[in-house]
């Protein structure tokens, strides 16, 4: 019986093998509707968190891999500021997970953590594959057809595909970044965390200066004037008596 390897299988094969470089779906936070709120509308910053944030709009498997191995949890989170000044988060905001502050890792380095390797993806540089000819029942070899040498192909489209992937990473990290973000008065801001943390824990935002919990100033009435009564003229004298005209 002989058995052909037809163009079919061989299209086949090279997408599963150009399809290994895991691509990167954006999380999104201002579009996520479960957050967990911690805080009263009347707080002075109210916070809201997610954690699981890479797996929110798609499944990231090359990065949620990354994040378990390097002991991460990307949060996705949202604030407003029900104060009536600017805040830093930063300067004015401290987090705490559990019962320890602890400090957000810059979006710079959590994406450069978290990226997916690029340079393995060589190693398909050696993929060769065979269109046409037949196997020899009997002896198993293939004779016949035409060499193709998919592996260059592969590997190339899989190492433009994690760069471009690790490239749309880090610029949503960068765009959500909090580090240094300032908060105006009744604004509503969302951000990515990516703490250093292996396990999940609650989360709380506190100010760290208590003289700025305060609720917005309302806007200042006009003061009320007294009411002065419209002055009355002076009384006329009269004419002394004996005068004439």
């Amino acid at each position: 019986m002989i058995k052909t390897i037809t163009h079919c299988a061989v299209a086949a094969t090279l997408l599963v093998v150009t399809g290994c470089a895991g691509s990167y779906s954006t999380i999104r936070p201002e579009h996520i509707a479960t957050y967990q709120s911690v805080s009263v509308p009347s707080a002075p910053v109210e916070f809201s968190y997610q954690y699981s944030a890479l797996l929110t709009n798609g499944p990231n498997k090359k990065y949620v891999k990354k994040e378990r191995k390097k002991g991460y949890q990307v949060v996705a989170v949202r604030l407003k500021n029900n104060t009536s000044t600017d805040l830093n988060f930063s300067r004015d905001l401290e987090l705490t997970f559990a019962d320890r502050p602890v400090v957000p890792v810059s979006s710079l380095q959590a994406a450069d953590d978290l990226k997916q390797g690029v340079a393995i993806y060589l190693l398909y540089v050696f993929g060769i594959g065979r269109i046409g000819g037949s196997v020899d029942p009997y002896t198993g070899q293939t004779t016949g057809g035409t060499i193709l040498p998919w592996g260059p192909v592969a590997a190339a489209g899989n190492m433009l595909g994690a760069s471009a992937a690790n490239k749309n990473l880090k610029m949503e990290f960068a765009r959500y970044d909090l580090t240094n973000k300032v908060l105006h008065p009744g604004e509503t801001v969302y951000g990515i965390m990516s703490l250093r943390e292996s396990n999940v824990a609650p989360l709380r935002l506190t100010l760290r200066n208590q003289a700025a919990m305060t609720a917005p100033a309302a806007p200042p009435t006009p003061a009320t004037l007294p009411q002065v009564a419209p002055a009355t003229p002076p009384a006329t004298s009269p004419a002394p008596a004996g005068s004439g005209r």
